[in-house]
């Protein structure tokens, strides 16, 4: 049973009970949103007056308590409730010195922000403009600030790609999530941080992304998450290879997490990774790399997530800390997701040395749409969260819980500061600074009690010793001594992350111990905690090396992992016997990428390389550990600069060839691209006779072909037929905006060997990827000479055209004017496949050039389709940025697929669907355009009642 919903007006704000399983429709003047949760009791209330619809991307709360956000494009700036009455009439502009701010935090009163500069012009504050972080405080409690500082510029601008979210981190410094278009410049980066190591790693070269996304200029350059060290201005790498996380949050263990996003162009390709829940711990490279790169989870030199959830666009994370929603969402993890519309919670339950999700993905809210882009916990215990991004009109709301859940009021003391609800919230902070400033001494010594007392919970234990960090007095080193072998496991995990903080001996000596202890969550702590101060090999080891080395036998991954970055920063003469003897196919895998890393020549390789063999002729290796070996010796071979010789390689062929094909296709993924890069011509044939047959598993054909292509000798023409046969048939799959590029790509790079014939008969049966022909190419650049780009939507004029008509006319009819029937689908469907389906997807139609529009329903209102459409070029994402491009034969304009130092690969749209190679000789000028990809008037030819049709059908549910 439904329970009753109830309305309540005020100040033309509504607010709505919303009971399970119940979507109601919330109306805000003409523009309808529809909200639901699956959960009894909780009410979405909106908290700004109805007519403040613009576009919120960030969220926070200052130290005082109160909303800050950041404006799509313009400056940050305080919501302020004058009558307490719970809605946010006013706001006051915190500073003018920057806008479009992508993370903001709250330092007392001293506003850390990722941002455009303030005097950049407004239209450039995007993904063209300077992006940095700035430091600003407002020294007199006017609300404004009055000092301006520039900490660090970052790569590229403030686009949805660069520097995001900035959080405190569990040790009191800020924490900075750093999108993969952007990284913080070398000068600054700390040479002891935990991430090192950092390399694209690819065994064969990888395909840059097909339709002309790239990250960062830098190798091994993805997303990251960097500390910022105040006094110095120093970054230190924290962990990395995240595609681009927009914000990360911590548990009260202070471990973080954070939702990362897919690569959506990569869909039905091998390296597809879906939407992805991360926890993150020092040094840990989550696998993103540029285009084909991606790391498959199971390599031994990067981490898994915690889980994965399919398609969507992470945005805000957080971890409910307070008291006022039921226990069961107390330290439990929020993920927002704007182009599904929806917050997800988890129940995080620790498993070894990570965490594992107690409960299925679950919705908190769901909207149709919610363009959700931020969430916080506010002082009073509700979830907020802001909607808006990419133009979309947008809003703040709160998530209330009635009956309100509290702790009980008599809480107080030591027991109030240890359930301080959001410690590491700005304003969680300031309370917690306010209270040791009234306790005086007793702060010290309350908290040390607490912490020795057996007969307490575990986790408020462990938050005394926390908050002592944090706070100060750091923790006497005799009470950490004590604690080391206290009974409880949560408290053995707060002792040696402190003891990580400092740099006593004694420190050292504590985290030591800790590396044997018998809590896999401990141990790991205990490696991390050695590198934190400064575990190097050019040094005295900071504990038994024989203690470190263990770790790399240990059962639990994220174990073995700390293990061997801890292991690599002491002497490698100490332990490199031990590998070499190792007989335990765990420490010895993990061991050989240890040495690997840590070798300066290819002489210290050749020991490796026998190892390996060794173990490649063992008979009893697991699929896992035959994964993790196989990886080991690409690591190896990539260590050499693809050196390898052809004996050894020879010798690779002969241990593997009677492995493939393997019931486990992860495994024949990696034996297919180890059997490639030896070169051996033998390999072909294995190949293609193992190849799956008609269209079946396409993504591990794909790479089969992908593998295929590095072997350029011993073709037979029979062979090289069965290849072209199959392009034929790749040519009609389906899948993201980059698919048919590398489709495209991998049958270029497969032509390498063939020979001119060979190529001419290729081009015959697979037209669509032939090069463009000289006067093709003069035609295409006389089309868009004036800049614009070839159309694909119909010349021939329908009844009642609406091309006398401004665009803002055609907007507000189908926005205002209301509708006698309900719009005719089949109809909409046709115009969407005339005019849309040339570039984009809906459901099972339409091509992947341009934003996959399946989606679409969930992230945008009605008035947000028809801006889009009626004004393409008002906001244009970073990844559709088109390039206009003079050549020596005019000027063309579309999206660079990829380059190479003499060439360029572009795709336009509609006149032309192969992808235009331009020789850069030819290149006289290349500049990003101002002007969408998307043409102007696309809606002219077409009646009021056909546009209502359109818009009719991009609201209903995709086809399939």
């Amino acid at each position: 049973m439904f329970a009753s919903v109830r309305f309540t007006m005020k100040k033309s704000c509504i607010f709505i009970a919303v009971c399970s399983n119940l979507a109601l429709t919330l109306t805000e003047g003409k523009t309808q949103t529809t909200l639901h949760t699956t959960l009894p009791n909780f009410t979405i209330e909106r908290i700004l007056p109805a007519e403040k619809t613009d576009s919120y991307v960030v969220l926070t709360f200052d130290s005082l308590g109160r909303p800050v956000v950041s404006k799509e494009l313009d400056h940050p700036r305080t919501l302020i409730d004058s009558d307490g009455d719970g809605i946010f009439e006013s706001e006051q502009v915190f500073t003018d010195r920057v806008r479009n701010c992508q993370g903001l935090w709250f330092d007392n009163r001293t506003l850390y922000g990722t941002c455009a500069p303030g005097d950049v012009p407004f239209q450039e504050a995007g993904a063209g403009g300077q992006s940095g972080l700035y430091r600003m405080e407002d020294t007199n409690g006017d609300d404004i600030a009055d000092t301006f500082e520039q900490v660090s510029t970052f790569q590229r601008g403030i686009g949805e790609h660069g520097p995001h979210a900035i959080r405190r981190g569990p040790d009191g410094a800020p924490t900075i999530m750093i999108g993969n278009y952007s990284f913080v410049p070398d000068e600054m980066i700390d040479d002891l941080s935990p991430l090192r190591n950092y390399k694209e790693a690819q065994l064969l070269q990888a395909f840059p992304d097909a339709s002309g996304l790239r990250n960062a200029t830098k190798d091994g350059a993805q997303g990251t998450v960097v500390r910022l060290d105040p006094r110095h201005n120093q970054y230190t790498l924290v962990f990395g290879g995240l595609r681009n996380a927009y914000d990360l949050a911590f548990n009260l263990s202070g471990e973080a997490f954070t939702f990362d996003s897919d690569m959506e162009f990569d869909i039905n390709l091998p390296w597809y990774r879906e939407v992805r829940s991360i926890h993150g711990i020092p040094g840990g490279d989550y696998g993103h790399r540029n285009g084909s790169g991606k790391f498959p989870s199971y390599y031994i030199d990067s981490l898994p997530p915690l889980r994965e959830v399919g398609r969507g666009s992470p945005v805000g994370v957080e971890f409910y800390h307070h008291h006022v929603y039921p226990e069961v969402f107390h330290n439990a993890y929020f993920e927002a997701d704007w182009s599904r519309g929806r917050i997800l919670y988890t129940k995080l339950q620790l498993d070894g040395a990570t965490y594992r999700a107690q409960n299925t993905t679950a919705e908190f809210v769901h909207g149709e749409p919610l363009n959700i882009t931020d969430l916080e916990v506010g002082p009073d215990g509700m979830i907020y969260f802001c909607t808006g991004g990419r133009g979309t009109k947008g809003g703040v709301y709160r998530i209330r819980y009635q009956p309100a859940f509290s702790e009980p009021s008599s809480l107080t003391g030591t027991l109030a500061i240890v359930r301080q609800p959001q410690p590491l919230s700005s304003w969680g902070w300031a309370t917690l600074e306010k209270k040791k400033a009234s306790m005086g001494d007793a702060w010290k010594t309350a908290l040390e009690q607490l912490a020795q007392d057996l007969s307490s919970k575990g986790v408020d234990r462990a938050q005394a010793i926390y908050m002592l960090q944090r706070h100060g007095p750091q923790p006497g080193l005799n009470l950490l001594s004590a604690l080391i072998s206290d009974k409880n496991a949560q408290v053995r995990a707060a002792v040696v992350y402190v003891a990580g903080q400092q740099s006593s001996n004694r420190g050292k000596n504590i985290a030591a111990i800790a590396l044997k202890d018998e809590d896999a969550f401990v141990r790991r702590r205990a490696a991390e905690a050695l590198v934190r101060m400064g575990l190097s090999p050019d040094r005295p080891s900071l504990a038994p090396v024989a203690d470190i080395y263990d770790l790399l036998n240990h059962d639990d991954r994220f174990v073995r992992y700390a293990g061997r970055l801890a292991l690599e920063r002491t002497p490698r003469v100490q332990w490199i016997s031990k590998v070499l003897n190792e007989s335990d196919p765990l420490g010895a895998i993990e061991g050989i990428v240890a040495l690997t890393n840590t070798a300066s020549a290819d002489t210290d390789l050749k020991q490796v390389f026998e190892k390996q063999f060794k173990l490649m002729q063992q008979t009893n290796l697991s699929i896992d550990n035959w994964l993790r070996l196989l990886r080991a010796f690409h690591l190896t071979a990539i260590k050499t600069n693809n050196s390898v010789g052809p004996t050894l390689l020879r010798s690779v062929y002969r241990l593997l060839i009677d492995k493939f094909p393997n019931p486990d296709d992860r495994l024949n993924r990696e034996l297919v691209l180890t059997l490639a890069y030896s070169g051996q011509p033998e390999v072909i044939e294995a190949i293609l006779k193992a190849m799956p047959s008609g269209d079946s598993y396409q993504p591990l054909q794909i790479f089969y072909v992908y593998a295929l292509r590095a072997i350029p000798n011993g073709w037979t023409r029979e062979q090289k037929v069965q290849l072209i046969n199959w392009f034929e048939k790749a040519t009609s799959w389906r899948g993201g905006a980059s698919f048919r590029g590398f489709i495209n790509t991998l049958f270029n790079a497969t032509l390498d060997f063939f020979s001119r014939d060979e190529k001419r008969l290729a081009y015959q049966r697979i037209p669509q990827f032939a090069p463009l022909t000289e006067s093709e190419l003069v035609g295409l650049a006389a089309k868009t000479s004036n800049q614009s780009i070839p159309t694909a939507y119909p010349t021939n004029a329908r009844v009642h055209s609406v091309e006398a008509l401004t665009r803002q006319e055609i907007y507000e009819y189908q926005l205002f004017v209301p509708r006698r029937e309900p719009a005719n689908l089949v109809v909409g469907q046709e115009i969407f496949e005339l005019t849309c389906a040339t570039c984009h997807r809906f459901g099972s139609i339409g091509k992947d050039l341009g934003q996959d529009l399946t989606t679409l329903n969930n992230r945008f209102q009605k008035s947000d389709i028809l801006e889009s459409i009626l004004w393409p070029s008002r906001t244009i994402s970073d990844q559709y940025l088109s390039m206009i491009i003079e050549t020596n034969h005019g000027i063309i304009s579309g999206l660079v697929e990829r380059e190479d130092s003499k060439t360029l690969v572009v795709r336009t749209t509609g006149a032309i669907e192969r992808p235009i190679v331009i020789q850069k000789a030819q290149v006289t000028d290349l500049r990003p355009s101002t002007v969408s990809l998307m043409p102007e008037g696309l809606l002219d030819e077409f009646s009021q009642e056909d546009i209502a049709n359109l818009i009719g059908f991009l609201q209903t549910t995709p086809p399939r």
